[in-house]
Order: C-alpha cells, then sequence, then structure tokens
C-alpha cells in the first residue's frame, strides 16, 4: 500500500470520527481493514502506521469497555471502537460520567390527533377479522395461531395494526421477535410512521418502545413501563431474568409476535416461548410467515406443537394477483459476461459470504462499480426494452456505481438520475441532501426522470406505485433485502401500480463462489404448497427444480464441462438427471450480531434416494450417538467432521453422482441441530411429464424427416401440458439440445452405453458370497450397498418399518439393526441373500452366546 494512500483513509476515517456527535465510530474488524485497502498483505506493518497516525491525532482504541493499545489485538467478527478525545479541559471530564445522550433504541411514540389515511385491503381486513373472532373465541386462554401473506401482502402491517388497536391502545404489552435487525426496525416503523393516530390508537395519546438486539439496546435497561418490546430472540434468551423482572412479572396477559414463523421450530425459539408461556398465564402468539405449509400432523408436526390453533388466515399470492393487489412479477436474467473473482483475494470472496457486498472494500468496489463494460450491458438493455420496461429503478451496487449509470443513462438520452442514503454521503464525500433526494423522487413520480438509480435507499417505506421495472444491478446474500428490492415494484393496478412487474437481474460471474440470492426462486420457494395433490404446488415445484437445473442444461449447450463430467451427464437417461422429490427447508446461519437465513433445496434423485432415507431415518441415533442432542451451535469444524461421519455411515457404496453434495448433508445437519425436526420431503408429481427419451424414441420410430421433426419439437415447447417452458427457463435451445441428444442416443445406443454398478460375475479367487459383509463391503462397496438395501427392503412391513427376524422390535432406522448370517459363515453359510436376516444388536448379542 502506498503511503499517501494510507494516509487517505486515515484521515477519512478520522474526519468521520471527529464529525459523529458522540465521537464514536464502530467497525467489524474485517471492515476495518478492508477500510484501508489491505487485503491481507503486509498487514502488520501497515497495521502499526494506522496506530501511529491515530495516537498523533488523540484516537484511542477500545474493544468494548476495554482501551487496548493496537488494532492488531482483535481478532476476526469482533467489532472495533473508536474514541477520538478532543481537547477538552480536565474540569469539564470531571462531569462526563452525568452527561445524558440519546438513545435512538428506546422512547415515546406521541399519537397524533388526526387519521392515519390507511385503507386497508380486502384480505388484511378478513385477516383481521379472523385473528379477533379466533382470540375472543379463546376466551382469555393460551391462544398460538398463523397469519400467511405472500411477500407484498402487508404482514407487519396487518398485524401491527389489530396490536395497537386491541393491545396497546388498551394499555396491554406486546412483544415482538425477528431474527434480523431490519426486521426489528421495520416494524418499529410500522408502529411510529403509519399507526401511531387516533384512529388507530383512540384515546391513548402516547405509548413507550424499545428495540433489544446486539447493535440495539440490551435487556438490562428494559423497564416496566415499555408498551412494546422489540427485539431478537438471542438477546431475549440471554437476559431473560431481566424481561422478566423488569416487564413480565405481575402481568397475566402478553401478546407474542413472531416474525418469520417458519422458524418457530428453531430450538432457541421454542425455548424462549416455554420460559414466557411458565410465567405469564394468559399467553397468545402470532406467528407471520409467507410460506403458505399446512401445520397438519403428517405435513408439518413441528409447527403444530408451536402454533396449535394453526393457520388463522392465509391468502397466496395467485390471490392477490388475481386482485390487482400485486403485480405479476416478469422475472429476466441478463448476464454481463464481467468475471467479478478476478479482482478479489479468496479472504475477500470468503467475507462476501458473510458481510454482503460492501465487504470486498472500497477500492475494489469501486473498480467493479465503474467498469464501462458491465455498466454498458445495465444501460443497452434498458435501451433495447424501453417501450416495455418504462419508469425503471435500479439499484446500484455503491455510489461511485450510481454516477457512472448516471452519465451513462444520460449519454444516451435517458433522462436519469440518483440518490443515496445519508450514510454513503458522510462517508464518500458526497453532497447529496436528503431535501435533494426528495426533489428527485418527486421527480420520478412525476415521469421527469425515467430510470432512477438508488444506493441504500427506497428498499422500504417510500411510495413508488410508478415502477414498472426494478433493475437488480447488485447482487445480496440477504432474503430481507432482495424481498425489498422487489417489493418496490410489485404494487399491482388497484393498488396504484402495474398490471406486470419485471424484474431484471444482471448476472455476473461469480465462480460460483457466493450464493447471491436468486429473485425468482426466492418468491417461488415463499410459494411452495405442501398440500397434497395440488396442482399450484406441482406448478412451484416445477420451476424451483427447474432454476437448480438450468446451469446444468446451460453447460452441456455451451460445451463448458470437461469431458469426464460430460461423459456422466450423457451416459444418463434425461429422467434419471430429474430429482424424484426436494428437501426443502431454511435455517439461520449465526454471525457476529444476528442471523442470516439460508433456504436449502436437496434435490434427491435415484442413486442417492435410499441413502437419504436411511440419514433422516437416522438422525435422530446418529445425533445421540455423536452426544449433540443438546446442541444447536454447529461449527464450521464441526459439520466438517460430521458430514465425513455421514457419509460413512449412509452413503457409503453408493453412486453419488447426480445429486449428492457434502454441504447439502452439512445443511441437514445443522437444521436438525436447530429444530430437532427432519426436514419435509415433497415429492415432483409432475417428473413424468419431463421423460425427454419418450420424445425421442416417437420421433425415432415414426422416422420423421428433419423439417417433420423439427415441427413436432415446436409444437411441444409451445405445449402447455408438460410445462417445458418453465422447466428449461424459458431457453428453446435447452430443450432442444436435449431431445437431440436424446435421439442419438435412442439411435446409438452403444456410444452411450454405461455399465452397471452391479457385477454380474466375479473372477475373485474367492467368490463374494464366501466372503463375510464388512469384507464385501471392503472389496466391492457397489455390491454391498446393492446387498444391503435388498436384505432391509424385505424385512420391511407395509407400515415402512423395518423388522427383525425375531419380530419383537421395529424400527424406520437402520442403526438400530444388524444384518446378521442365519447359518453363519463358520458353518458354510454363505452371504446371499436367503441367508440373510436382521437382528438388533442386543438380540445378535444372545445369538451369539447362543441364548437366540
Amino acid at each position: 500500500m502506498e503511503q499517501d494512500n494510507l494516509q487517505h483513509s486515515c484521515n477519512n476515517i478520522i474526519e468521520l470520527i471527529r464529525f459523529d456527535e458522540r465521537g464514536l465510530i464502530y467497525r467489524k474488524y474485517e471492515n476495518f481493514l478492508n477500510w484501508f485497502g489491505m487485503g491481507g498483505r503486509r498487514k502488520f506493518e501497515v497495521i502499526e502506521q494506522i496506530d501511529t497516525h491515530f495516537k498523533k491525532n488523540n484516537i484511542s482504541i477500545w474493544k468494548g469497555r476495554k482501551k487496548l493499545n493496537s488494532v492488531a489485538d482483535f481478532k476476526r467478527g469482533e467489532t472495533i471502537t473508536l474514541r477520538y478525545n478532543g481537547h477538552k479541559r480536565k474540569e469539564t471530564t470531571m462531569n462526563v460520567g452525568k452527561e445524558k445522550v440519546s438513545n435512538n433504541d428506546a422512547g415515546t411514540i406521541s399519537v397524533v390527533n388526526e387519521d392515519s389515511g390507511i385503507r386497508l385491503y380486502k384480505h388484511q381486513e378478513e385477516a383481521i377479522q379472523k385473528l379477533h373472532s379466533q382470540i375472543r373465541r379463546s376466551n382469555g386462554n393460551i391462544f398460538s395461531g398463523l397469519l400467511v401473506l405472500p411477500t407484498g401482502g402487508g404482514k407487519t402491517l396487518t398485524a401491527a395494526y389489530w396490536l395497537a388497536q386491541n393491545y396497546l391502545a388498551e394499555g396491554k404489552k406486546v412483544l415482538w421477535i425477528a431474527h434480523r435487525h431490519e426486521l426489528l426496525e421495520q416494524a418499529k416503523a410500522t408502529f411510529h410512521e403509519r399507526l401511531a393516530y387516533k384512529d388507530v390508537f383512540g384515546k391513548k395519546s402516547s405509548f413507550n418502545y424499545r428495540i433489544i438486539s446486539g447493535i440495539h439496546d440490551k435487556p438490562v435497561n428494559i423497564k416496566p413501563t415499555d408498551d412494546l418490546v422489540i427485539s431478537s430472540k438471542d438477546s431475549l434468551n440471554s437476559g431473560f431474568d431481566h424481561l422478566y423482572n423488569n416487564w413480565l412479572k405481575g402481568q397475566d396477559e402478553v401478546f407474542l409476535v413472531i416474525d418469520e414463523a417458519h422458524h418457530a421450530t428453531a430450538k432457541t425459539y421454542k425455548k424462549l416461548i416455554e420460559k414466557i408461556g411458565e410465567k405469564v398465564s394468559k399467553f397468545k402468539i402470532l406467528g407471520l410467515t409467507a410460506t403458505p405449509f399446512r401445520t397438519a400432523e403428517n405435513e408439518q408436526g413441528a409447527l403444530q406443537k408451536v402454533f396449535t390453533n394453526d393457520i388463522i388466515y392465509k391468502v397466496d399470492l395467485r390471490t392477490l394477483i388475481a386482485r390487482g393487489i400485486l403485480s405479476e412479477p416478469v422475472f429476466e436474467e441478463i448476464q454481463t459476461d464481467f468475471d467479478m473473482t478476478s479482482q478479489l483475494t479468496e479472504k475477500q470472496l470468503d467475507n462476501l459470504k458473510y458481510f454482503d457486498i460492501e465487504s470486498i472494500g472500497k477500492d475494489v468496489a469501486d473498480s467493479i462499480a465503474k467498469n464501462s463494460q458491465r455498466n454498458a450491458v445495465i444501460v443497452n438493455q434498458y435501451l433495447k426494452e424501453k417501450l416495455r420496461y418504462k419508469q425503471t429503478l435500479v439499484f446500484a451496487l455503491n455510489v461511485n456505481n450510481a454516477i457512472a449509470l448516471k452519465s451513462l443513462f444520460n449519454d444516451r438520452g435517458i433522462k436519469a438520475d440518483f440518490v443515496v442514503s445519508a450514510i454513503k454521503d458522510r462517508i464518500t464525500g458526497s453532497n447529496i441532501s436528503q431535501q435533494e433526494n426528495k426533489e428527485k423522487i418527486d421527480q420520478f413520480r412525476r415521469g421527469d426522470i425515467e430510470v432512477l438509480i438508488n444506493v441504500n435507499i427506497l428498499t422500504e417505506g417510500t411510495d413508488l406505485p410508478e415502477v414498472q421495472t426494478i433493475f437488480l444491478a447488485r447482487p445480496t446474500i440477504s432474503s430481507i433485502l432482495m424481498t425489498q428490492m422487489i417489493g418496490r415494484g410489485l404494487r399491482g393496478l388497484k393498488a396504484g401500480g402495474t398490471e406486470k412487474a419485471f424484474i431484471v437481474s444482471f448476472i455476473d460471474d461469480w465462480k460460483d463462489k457466493v450464493s447471491w440470492v436468486n429473485p425468482e426462486q426466492l418468491i417461488v420457494e415463499e410459494h411452495i404448497d405442501n398440500t397434497k395433490d395440488s396442482g399450484e404446488r406441482n406448478k412451484h415445484l416445477t420451476r424451483l427444480i427447474s432454476l437448480q437445473k438450468i446451469e446444468e442444461f446451460a453447460l452441456l449447450a455451451n460445451n463448458l464441462i470437461d469431458e469426464a463430467t460430460r461423459k456422466k451427464l450423457t451416459s444418463l437417461d434425461f429422467i434419471e438427471r430429474i430429482p424424484l422429490g426436494i428437501y426443502h427447508f431454511s435455517l439461520l446461519k449465526h454471525l457476529v450480531d444476528e442471523e442470516l437465513e439460508k433456504n436449502c433445496e436437496i434435490l434427491i434423485y435415484n442413486n442417492i434416494e435410499q441413502s437419504y432415507i436411511d440419514f433422516m431415518n437416522g438422525l435422530p441415533f446418529f445425533f445421540k450417538h455423536q452426544s449433540l442432542s443438546e446442541r444447536d451451535d454447529l461449527t464450521e469444524n464441526d459439520l466438517n467432521d460430521l458430514e465425513k461421519k455421514v457419509e460413512e455411515l449412509f452413503f457409503f457404496g453408493c453412486e453419488k453422482y447426480p445429486g449428492y453434495s457434502e454441504q447439502d448433508i452439512k445443511d441437514v445437519l445443522l437444521f436438525y441441530a436447530q429444530t430437532g425436526e427432519i426436514p419435509k420431503y415433497i415429492e415432483f408429481q409432475n417428473r413424468e411429464n419431463f421423460n425427454v427419451t419418450r420424445i425421442a424414441q416417437d420421433i425415432y420410430s415414426k422416422d420423421l424427416r428433419q423439417s417433420e421433426a423439427m415441427e413436432f419439437k415446436n409444437e411441444l415447447w409451445e405445449s402447455n401440458e408438460t410445462e417445458w417452458k418453465a422447466f428449461f427457463g424459458y431457453k428453446k435451445e435447452y430443450f432442444l439440445n436435449e431431445v437431440d441428444l436424446a435421439i442419438r442416443k435412442v439411435s446409438n445406443p452403444e456410444l452411450f452405453k454405461k455399465s452397471s454398478i452391479l457385477p454380474t460375475d466375479t473372477k475373485e479367487l474367492r467368490p463374494l458370497e464366501k466372503l463375510s459383509m464388512h469384507k464385501i463391503r471392503e472389496f466391492n462397496p457397489q455390491y454391498w450397498k446393492y446387498l444391503s438395501d435388498k436384505i432391509y427392503e424385505k424385512n420391511r412391513d407395509k407400515d415402512g418399518y423395518y423388522v427383525s427376524a425375531t419380530g419383537n422390535f421395529r424400527s424406520k432406522n437402520k442403526l438400530d439393526f444388524q444384518i446378521d448370517h442365519i447359518i453363519p459363515i463358520s458353518y458354510h453359510g454363505l452371504t446371499v441373500e436367503e441367508n440373510l436376516q436382521l437382528l438388533t444388536r442386543s438380540e445378535n448379542g444372545l445369538k451369539g452366546a447362543g441364548e437366540l
């Protein structure tokens, strides 16, 4: 790093600290280092220079309440606090401890003596009526139910509106919990900015609130006078004594709201619910979610245990679109062909997995943001589809990206401007004021600006019904941020918006290094309905699976894979590359101060189906055997070790391709640790509709001419019966390539012949049937797997339970049994299906002792 660059960075941060009214600035250690563009090079030499600059400028370095001597004393994940000591006279410092400062995380909200102007939609009124009647029917007893509204349906407003009228206005206490900082602040803003009016709160003139989390206020500061406590669950679990002694004690009725309620099965949520339930006699719970599951015992037993009153009210995305409340989202992906990884170190890529796009460092971010090739793709896409896209809102990487895009749009004759948040203004030195932002937004509303580019603003709370198109020119790992960005374009006709909303993602090449949120996948995942035999469920599942398969289609179509992988792919019939179903669940990844939600979809194919069944059934035994039953905080090292054990126990001998992924195993383990529940499996009932081999056989058997075959394929592509377009991501070339490959396989089978995984003959000096199962596993794991599966299947009853040979024990968990010879090998018994049985470990022990 050049000396002048270091000096410039130090001067910037010093000025920023002085600008802060408290003389403090907080930075995560990684983000702090990235500020200086260090990237791990000459680390300690640069830190020494930074320390020197700070000392010269009278700035001290703190870790919590402990003053440290150097930046080098901090570790990754810790927070650095910098304090500007200034030049105050000694006598003025004597009373610093008595000085009072504003607490932005707690206060009193005054109710305005005017109407709020809120006009609830039909579904919100229906939801409130249902909630009101169900609560009244509970007669003051414990109540726990779910409110299910899709993205853009107004879950927060609906719940907060009812609670404000029926609880806060009546002097009763409300506890609102969530797992992300954004959700906490969003809830507070709803009560404050939208509901604090007389038509909602009636005669109540004010109410007290407090936000609790790792970056907000602490449980120790909760007061009995607080009406509304908005908190992360982890903060309340760790500070429950303060919550009870300062707030719950003496209360006989408290209403708890759980945002993103599909996470309520986690052990930490259940622990908090149980503790509150023990202290409050009239305890009521409302869960909010966009995921339209049912809580029947055979489908979502875990949620049924938490929300015993089931779903209070539910409306799906399609209904709100049909009513004109939400726009029909049309998703498009544009490849920029820009390699994002070329300028990033492995450390920076690793940071991106947890800290989002800002964590790569200012210099690198700027070089990406100003990239002319990437920016030209964005502007050219708008120009090409200007008549269709109309009023467009662009979410940019950073301020420099916004400036570069504005200039390029203007040069091409497009009226464009940008707005940025105040925080970014301060750091970058931009002189954009809030008033200027407001004026530009008003111009956009009037149509004087065609394209509005924004950074860290306009994600929520701003009314922009004119938006026809959203350009996602920045990736994110946050499903909440992605939902907020998409939401700016989903206002339907009856809500003053548009019939359709175009969501255009600009896809950079990250070499699969970071799991960015896919906007279409986010919407599809949220609206999978597990209702049995649901046609809508199958459509959603078709699209969700297709999103997982598009990359594979693209690799084959564009010859972007090595020969070995291509041979594996093409040797399989197409139907074998289509999953049987999917394990679909979400888990929480713990960061320093909050949790990151990760949606997981595990595609299950023929080759791994039985191993996954065994794995899922064996999870309770496995966790007990590994002494993990009480843990929900598995580290990455824990997961690495456990994945190897799982592979050895459950997946040994099975063909791993396609479908096996080490990360999938780790996700299942972490989900089970958090919830104690086995992920739910959704069968892909439309699978046979996508049997490309049948199409190929039809074309080949009819001996169609080339023009006739092409006409046949075109007609099939346009048909809605099998939803080819959705499955192939609306890429006709992928569909045609797969059909042509299948035709070649039908007409020239010898070119695609694959070897069987089961041996039909053996040239061993000793036949396999004379070896023990242990030895067979060593010499021929595929045959061992085949024989093991046969024995278990042979001894399974009609209810799916494995039954021991004695008939005294049955279980779905293979780990409860051992495969045993009926006639021992020592008495010339053979290791063949007819001579093998299932016994429990204890039964096998008794047999060995001659007692069985």
